[in-house]
């Protein structure tokens, strides 16, 4: 029922079920915006599973995730969830092992740490190109790249919250000592609920606010500094 009703939210929107500008107005408006989500969901996802298995595990591998081909890591309900325009989307999670990896600790903080790294990568690579070619004049082209720059740095920081199921929480796993991991494991098995009550209590917005704001204040002051103050 849930997610017939999430096809039927987009069906909508798309202009299908009877709003203005149909299908090809829709996905002119956002076109661009998928794009970009869907290379930083992406990168972000085969990041995890290639330093994973640079540590030894094969997990990435046989579930088919060690490639680049965006159609193995969106997740059904969380692309329609971007389809549909609204504040939250997601892609599958990369599934690692610890257990097989050379150095578990290491490996796992590293893996972690690996999908928010891409993310500041790919904009850093993006703001490189902007700052030394000259693209086209289209309007429609420096929207899109500047989507670029901005889902990635916003996935990144995002991520990046010490907040189980997200990657910071996983990079403070891995390096914790043993007692805190046993301390911190049942949080895993309530994660999403976890994220939701701190994304959405009033009492955490301050904290989440700050925590975004800073975190891409300091990536974006590094991408001027990269663009010699683009």
């Amino acid at each position: 029922m849930g997610l017939g009703a999430l096809i039927l939210l987009f069906l909508y929107q798309a202009g299908i079920l009877g709003t203005s500008g149909g299908v090809t107005g829709y996905l002119q408006d956002v076109g661009p915006r998928l794009v970009a989500l869907f290379a930083a969901i992406t990168i972000h996802e085969f990041s995890h599973g290639l330093i994973a298995t640079l540590f030894g595990d094969g997990t990435p591998r046989r579930a088919g995730r060690l490639t680049l081909n965006p159609l193995k890591h969106l997740d059904p309900i969380g692309t329609i969830m971007i389809l549909i325009r609204a504040p939250i989307g997601w892609g599958r999670p990369m599934p690692i092992n610890p257990g097989e990896m050379r150095s578990p600790n290491i490996g796992w903080a590293l893996s972690s740490l690996a999908g928010p790294a891409s993310n500041i990568l790919f904009a850093s690579v993006v703001t490189l190109v902007v700052a030394n070619f000259a693209l086209p004049s289209d309007l429609l082209v420096h929207n899109f790249v500047l989507l670029l720059i901005q889902i990635n740095v916003f996935l990144a920081v995002f991520n990046l919250l010490p907040v189980p199921p997200l990657d910071g929480f996983g990079v403070l796993y891995g390096l914790s000592p043993r007692p805190i991991k046993i301390a911190l494991l049942p949080l895993m098995r309530y994660g999403p609920f976890i994220l939701l009550l701190f994304l959405f209590l009033p009492m955490t917005q301050g904290y989440l606010d700050a925590f975004l704001q800073g975190g891409a204040n300091i990536i974006y002051r590094y991408l001027g500094v990269l663009a010699g103050g683009l």
